[in-house]
C-alpha cells in the first residue's frame, strides 16, 4: 500500500482540522514505530527521547544534588570563605603548647630537635626516603 492518501474536501473520510484565522490546521496524532509499524504516543507508551539529551541534564541535576556548591568530597563537609566586614581580628603572638600537629601547610625554617635529633636532618632523610621509594617504582 502507497504511504501517501488523497484527500479531496467534500467527499470520502472526515479529517480533523482547527480553524485558525480562517485557516484550516490539519490535527494530527504521533505515532512512533519502525517503518511499516505505528504505535501511538500515550501515557503508558511515552514519545522515546535520545539518552544523550534526558540522560545528560539528569546526571547534571544528580551531581548537583550530591555535591552541591562548596562542598568539598575529599573532605566530607561544607567549605566556605568568611568575609569580615566590620571589627578587628586578633593576631596570636605567643602559642605556649601545642599538643598534636596533625598537618603542616608549609614550613620555612626548622630549628632545634625532634626528639634527640637535629630537625632538618630527620626532614632531609624522610624527603630522600620518599623520593628514593617513588624512583624505584618508575625503574624496570
Amino acid at each position: 500500500m502507497a504511504d501517501n492518501v488523497g484527500y479531496t474536501p467534500g467527499s470520502g473520510a472526515s479529517i480533523a482540522a482547527d480553524d485558525i484565522g480562517g485557516v484550516l490546521h490539519q490535527r494530527v496524532k504521533i505515532g512512533v514505530g519502525a517503518d511499516g509499524s505505528a504505535v501511538d504516543v500515550s501515557e503508558t507508551n511515552p514519545m522515546p527521547v535520545a539518552d544523550h539529551e534526558a540522560g545528560n541534564l539528569l546526571l547534571r541535576i544528580l551531581q548537583m544534588l550530591m555535591a552541591p556548591l562548596g562542598y568539598d568530597k575529599s573532605l566530607q563537609r561544607q567549605r566556605s570563605t568568611a568575609v569580615i566586614e566590620s571589627g578587628t581580628v586578633t593576631t596570636v603572638t605567643t602559642v605556649s603548647t601545642v599538643s598534636t600537629v596533625t598537618t603542616v601547610g608549609g614550613l620555612t625554617n626548622i630549628t632545634g630537635n625532634i626528639g634527640n635529633y637535629q630537625a632538618n636532618q630527620q626532614v632531609w632523610g624522610q624527603n630522600n626516603a620518599t623520593w628514593a621509594a617513588c624512583v624505584r617504582s618508575c625503574i624496570t
